[in-house]
């Protein structure tokens, strides 16, 4: 959901240009074009505003060639650990780690607010539904004199209805309105109407279940609820609330003389006088109030004849969808352009039960120091950024073209010719980060395979003599003694248990914090048009039944 919040705000923004011209616009078109033509144009708008439109350029994967590895250090060659405390080597940090994981908790605070102001403004609307159903429930009886049921009856048939239609009175209310979506019925705030005035309240609300009104406004509902944070949409909720009147009113008195139109409106005044104080979202409602009732007293004295509308919504349409289109380009050129065009990038684990043109996207591995092979192989790649939260990366480069580091191994080791041995610093080796970049001739990237290691683990390990690594196999470990030199220290923890028997020790994990169990290796690939394209690897260590580390990941985008 991280592209989708920032998106929809793009796009209500721009969308809330097409609402405030329309509405500026409807004086005009009613002139020209029916109010029903209208009210169904805002419809396409509500539609437009639940579902925006937004393009997705999926991601073409490539078959990569992946080298032989080459271990780092051999059983003869073990590294001799840095004694900086675990707790030091937790908290280093890199300043782009820190700020693509800025990024993602500000846009997951973002998703956080937008679904709670989601659920509160839909709970809050429901919440005064069900309230005012329970009231009207209450209050509510069912009519039962012949001449309202008859006339109910009549128009029904009139209009072409079979649907049962409750006709109740409720003295709770002060307008006539239609409510329930599955049980429609009509309620009449008093008794004693006229036969006229009770035969035009009554077509009125049996159009608007015609026409399904009660659903429309369940959308313009939804619609509002998914742009909560957004004035204009308010305002359009209240324009299509009036067109809906306007438009039934319209279909009310559409074959209706001028006499029967001046009824209409003397029926209209006559219930305007006592104003609803406590309505509904989900209802329809006879009288829309004072500042309406003027445009629609006009509106049905209108008799010129007017177009249907039909060009309107189809105008309409297409400016929506090209909005939905316009806003999705832009939002994901300016912040996402991954989303545009993605690089043409491929990157695999390496499986220690597979061969490499079978490695693939998770795998679950038995490695007594935890790790993890992971290559990236592409097409015009011209920069690759990786990060890891809690522990560190590095990379070999066959192509020898990258930093020093990256392929001369001189670099971080130098080597005793009086031993005849390497000392390791991980330090020149080991990063929370990296970067490399490629010029535009460079085509070998699956000559590069990158590692996370888990160095912090293996130093909480290392500790108090080794206590928490588990030599080879299932027998007794053999008891450090103080007369013990550092290289048989070293042999012991590597499994060299005096016999000849070798094998490297498995780290047991009672005792680690389990948060630091669990990595998160970020990559940031960049083409040469500038496009980008993010993806992570989940990493988790474990032990399993037979106390061997098992490092399990996982690549998601």
């Amino acid at each position: 959901m991280t592209d989708f919040i920032p998106l929809l705000i793009a796009y209500s923004i721009v969308i809330s240009v097409v609402i405030l011209l329309f509405m500026a616009m409807t004086p005009l078109l009613s002139k020209r074009y029916s109010a029903k033509g209208l009210y169904y144009a805002w419809l396409v708008i509500v539609i437009g505003l639940i579902v925006p439109y937004r393009p997705q350029i999926g991601v073409s994967e490539n078959r990569m060639n992946v080298p032989v590895e080459v271990p780092l250090f051999s059983n003869d060659t073990l590294p001799t650990i840095s004694s900086k405390p675990v707790s030091a080597m937790v908290q280093i940090s890199n300043a782009a780690g820190r700020s693509a994981t800025q990024n993602i908790e500000f846009e997951q605070i973002m998703s956080v607010v937008w679904i709670t102001g989601v659920v509160i403004f839909l709970l809050c609307n429901m919440l005064n539904h069900f309230r005012f159903i329970k009231i009207t429930n209450r209050w509510s009886e069912s009519i039962t004199e012949e001449k309202p049921l008859m006339l109910l009856k009549a128009i029904k048939e009139e209009l072409g209805i079979d649907k049962h239609i409750y006709l109740n009175f409720c003295p709770f209310i002060s307008s006539p309105m239609m409510v329930g979506l599955l049980k429609p019925r009509i309620l009449l705030p008093a008794a004693g109407y006229t036969e006229d005035t009770l035969y035009y309240i009554i077509k009125h609300e049996l159009i608007h279940y015609k026409r399904k009104d009660l659903w429309y406004k369940c959308f313009v509902l939804l619609a509002a609820a998914m742009h909560w944070f957004n004035p204009i949409v308010y305002l359009m909720a209240r324009a299509v609330s009036s067109q809906c009147e306007l438009s039934c009113d319209a279909e009310v008195v559409s074959s209706a003389d001028s006499d029967a139109r001046a009824q209409y409106c003397e029926t209209l005044l006559e219930v305007m006088k006592s104003r609803s104080k406590f309505r509904t979202v989900l209802s329809t409602n006879f009288i829309g109030g004072k500042s309406s009732m003027k445009k629609r007293i006009f509106s049905i004295m209108d008799t010129s004849r007017k177009k249907t509308g039909l060009a309107v919504i189809c105008i309409v349409l297409l400016i929506t969808a090209g909005v939905g289109v316009a806003s999705a380009t832009t939002g994901s050129n300016e912040k996402f352009p991954a989303d545009s065009i993605k690089p043409d990038v491929s990157i695999k684990l390496r499986d220690y039960v597979n061969t490499p043109e079978n490695y693939g996207a998770s795998v679950r591995n038995v490695v007594s120091r935890p790790e993890l092979e992971f290559y990236i192989d592409g097409r015009d790649i011209a920069k690759i950024e990786i990060m890891c939260e809690n522990e560190y990366l590095y990379a070999v480069d066959w192509t020898e073209t990258q930093h020093e580091k990256y392929w001369n191994t001189d670099y971080f080791q130098t080597y005793d010719e009086e031993t005849q041995t390497c000392t390791f610093y991980p330090e020149r080796l080991y990063d929370k980060s990296m970067q490399l970049s490629f010029d535009k001739d460079f085509s070998r990237y699956e000559d590069i395979w990158y590692k996370w290691t888990a160095y912090n683990m293996y130093k909480w390990a290392s500790e108090n003599n080794y206590s928490r690594i588990r030599g080879y196999g299932m027998g007794p470990k053999v008891e450090i003694t103080d007369d013990m030199t550092e290289e048989q220290k070293l042999n012991l923890a590597a499994g060299n248990d005096g016999f000849g028997t070798t094998g490297l020790g498995h780290i047991q994990l009672d005792g680690y914090p389990e948060e630091l169990t669990k990595d998160v290796i970020t990559i940031i690939i960049t083409d040469r048009e500038g496009n980008t394209v993010t993806k992570y690897i989940d990493i988790n260590v474990s032990n399993d039944e037979l106390h061997q580390t098992v490092v399990s990941a996982s690549i998601r985008d």
